[in-house]
């Protein structure tokens, strides 16, 4: 076989090429390849009337059949069409450098949007409090845990506590007294341990990905510090990935996202090939911008006129997406534009009557069923191997706003609810643990549990004042202990003043 002629088989490969020798294996035909003059698919002069490229070689039966050719009214007058083998869809690329200076102080804050940094910082305030409040609330928690100890807790000293409480009307919390101030520094209360201040810098630090001694113990709790870090470190993912697109894309190229902002800025010259089909679609767009668009630009003469004048700089290229990744692959100064208009389907040509048009129309048809076409499209213009992993898409340094990131919170937001959800069950299970111990009724336990809490919350986290009957305080006699079994005890041996000499 002559490998030096362009017309063997051998001397091409690509997309096309594998359709063509799938074909010949299915078919059963030989064949060899023309290449069109000026290397054109087909555009018509509108002066002569006459054809160019591919299209003009069926017309003069110089070939059989077009590769890939893109469908549009016009040709379809004056040549046949297979059915498609893939849609594609202008694109534009340029040369960016690759990196910019910015001249903005604050570039740190360009990935997220200003409500997104407000809503960081209320999610903050908010996970903070949430988490001293599950260590509170929760059995398992170590304030809950306490609290709940100091009230039940048959020993002389809770006892004198509990009556220093009533008799000054303050909070257990406040009984306790230090002889020496150096104690009362030293001495780390567990009680204090998740307050709102150390809870707000366990979240803070979170959000820096760093962390501190201090952590829940109650299982709500964890949970929650759980679903914080999950939202933190996703969010943080997203913040890197978009601040390397900020610092590394021309912010003066990247203003360009669509066609129409050709035509407002002046920095850059813009082409497309002439006598293509995203050619005609544009000159002939009911839409004025499209027709100045492709009027004003460079009418360029071919793919490689493109490829240079892109390569030399202050040039934008405008072509089919698989076409312009393809050629660029592996070229890390490039920046992809997808407009998403003007979507083509490409088909081979054939000549008006062609015998070859319905075989290979079944041919592609089963090549579309078995995912064929999928996978060799797949493996020229979507594999690591061949696509450029250095292709820049523009807007991948766009701000994300709150429904971008909607779903993020949706998550915090449910990982929330899931934990409140889990502080009711630690109650339950309490409760259940109660009356195992003093084999009262699970409901009798878990009313005296309820009552305990209510009691915490409204004395000891807000300060109401303990409320007597008689509204004085008499002796010992006149003091309750609650056990763990939640009854009363009638104190008869407890001396009428406290031995400790502590006060509120």
């Amino acid at each position: 076989e002559n490998l030096t002629s362009q017309a063997s088989p051998d001397c091409w490969y690509g997309w096309n090429p594998d359709i063509i020798k799938k074909l010949r294996e299915d078919l059963n035909f030989t064949y060899e390849y023309v290449r069109s003059e000026g290397d054109k698919y087909g555009g018509l002069n509108s002066e002569t009337k006459t054809w160019n490229g591919m299209v003009g070689d069926l017309l003069n039966r110089r070939i059989d059949l077009a590769t890939a050719l893109s469908i549009n009214t016009q040709r379809t007058k004056y040549i046949d069409y297979t059915s498609s083998i893939y849609e594609d869809q202008a694109s534009m690329i340029s040369y960016t450098p690759a990196s910019s200076t910015s001249t903005n102080l604050f570039f740190f804050l360009e990935p997220f949007e200003i409500t997104v940094w407000l809503s960081i910082i209320g999610l903050i305030v908010v996970v903070a409090f949430l988490t001293t409040f599950l260590s509170k609330f929760s059995p398992f928690g170590a304030y809950g845990r306490k609290l709940h100890a100091m009230q039940v807790c048959p020993c002389e000293e809770c006892i004198g506590k509990r009556r220093l409480k009533k008799e000054k009307k303050c909070r257990l919390v406040d009984t306790k007294t230090y002889e020496c101030m150096v104690e009362e520094v030293e001495e780390e209360d567990e009680l204090n341990e998740l307050s709102y201040y150390n809870s707000i810098w366990l979240v803070g630090t979170g959000f820096v990905l760093q962390g501190t001694d201090t952590l829940p113990t109650a299982p709500s709790g964890r949970f929650l510090l759980f679903m914080w870090w999950l939202f933190i470190m996703i969010l943080t993912a997203m913040y890197t990935a978009n601040l390397t697109a900020h610092l590394t894309l021309d912010r003066a190229h990247t203003a360009i996202r669509d066609l129409p902002d050709l035509l407002n800025q002046g920095e850059m010259e813009w082409g497309l090939i002439q006598d293509r089909s995203l050619e005609a679609m544009m000159r002939n767009h009911d839409n004025e911008i499209y027709n100045r668009i492709a009027g004003s630009g460079v009418q360029l003469e071919s793919l490689e006129d493109g490829i240079d004048r892109v390569k030399k700089g202050g040039f934008i290229f405008i072509d089919e997406s698989s076409t312009l990744t393809y050629n660029f692959q592996g070229d890390c100064k490039t920046v992809l534009i997808k407009t998403g208009k003007f979507n083509n389907q490409w088909a081979f040509g054939a000549q008006v009557n062609s015998p070859y048009t319905a075989p290979i129309n079944r041919m592609f048809l089963r090549y579309r069923e078995t995912g064929w076409f999928t996978s060799k499209f797949d493996e020229w213009y979507a594999s690591e191997h061949t696509v450029a992993p250095c292709i820049s898409t523009v807007g991948s340094d766009t701000k994300f706003g709150l429904p971008v990131l909607s779903g993020l919170f949706l998550i915090l937001g449910v990982g929330t609810l899931l934990s409140f959800a889990t502080v009711v069950l630690e109650i339950f299970y309490v409760a259940k643990e109660d009356s195992n111990k003093t084999k009262q009724p699970v409901v009798e336990c878990l009313i005296k549990r309820v009552k305990f809490k209510y009691r915490e919350v409204t004395e000891e986290w807000f300060g109401k004042k303990p409320s007597r009957k008689d509204g004085k305080v008499g002796n010992a006699k006149e003091l309750y202990l609650h056990d763990q079994n939640g009854s009363g005890k009638l104190l008869t041996d407890l001396k009428t003043e406290d031995s400790s000499g502590s006060s509120c």
